[in-house]
């Protein structure tokens, strides 16, 4: 990146803009987007942003953008603690703040557009959910109920676990693990909306920034 801009020094932000690149594929410069699709990236990645930064002990916000990347209409980059990526330790209060922040986007659009007119822009974001949700009840101990074991066969591949290996356990276990998953994710829901329904001021701020200069650092 930083021959092609003909740079004799890397500065960070060649350093930035070579992670985001890894993250989520190159810039589609030039792309054309509606006014309506503009204003929905920007909301969606403010929700995103907005959950992030009000959650305690979560990664500090470090860039949102509505330039889009890849498969991706925009993205919103957290700058995890050193601490965090040396030890590999996450805490339950971490990932439930996880689930908060990724549905924030779905959230952002029922509040702005309406349920009628969210869009699948989402989709990556469920599937995280649903997966660090179910990883949470399944292998990590944290579904009291569910007792500290290692649920396998529960459908997910985890620490070379295969997906689709058979279930150790009985009908009303996985039915119970479900239920527990869900419950999760619902819980996420009703914080993530919480907040930004508590600060929508400031969510439409974020969006309007946005809209107006694409990226927010």
């Amino acid at each position: 990146i930083a021959a092609r801009r003909e740079l004799k020094e890397i500065s960070n932000d060649e350093v930035s803009d070579a992670l985001e690149r890894i993250v989520a594929g190159p810039e589609k410069k030039g792309a054309l987007m509606t006014d309506k699709k503009r204003r929905l990236v920007a909301y969606h990645e403010a929700g995103h942003a907005l959950v992030g930064a009000l959650m305690p002990e979560y990664d500090p916000v470090s860039k949102i953008s509505i330039v889009p990347r890849g498969a991706a209409g925009g993205l919103t980059f957290f700058a995890p603690s050193e601490e965090r990526l040396e030890s590999g330790l996450y805490s339950r209060t971490y990932l439930e703040n996880q689930l908060c922040v990724a549905l924030g986007g779905r959230i952002a659009e029922e509040l702005i557009f309406g349920e009628d007119d969210i869009t699948t822009g989402a989709s990556g974001d469920f599937q995280q959910v649903a997966r660090t949700a179910r990883l949470m009840v399944t292998q990590l101990g944290f579904a009291k109920d569910l007792g500290h074991v290692a649920w396998s066969g529960s459908g997910q591949s985890f620490l070379g676990q295969q997906a689709g290996q058979q279930a150790n356990f009985s009908m009303d276990t996985a039915e119970h693990i479900d239920r527990t998953v869900k419950e999760l994710v619902e819980r996420a829901y009703r914080r993530a909306k919480d907040c930004l329904q508590t600060n929508i001021d400031v969510l439409h701020k974020i969006a309007a920034v946005l809209i107006e200069k694409e990226n927010i650092d």
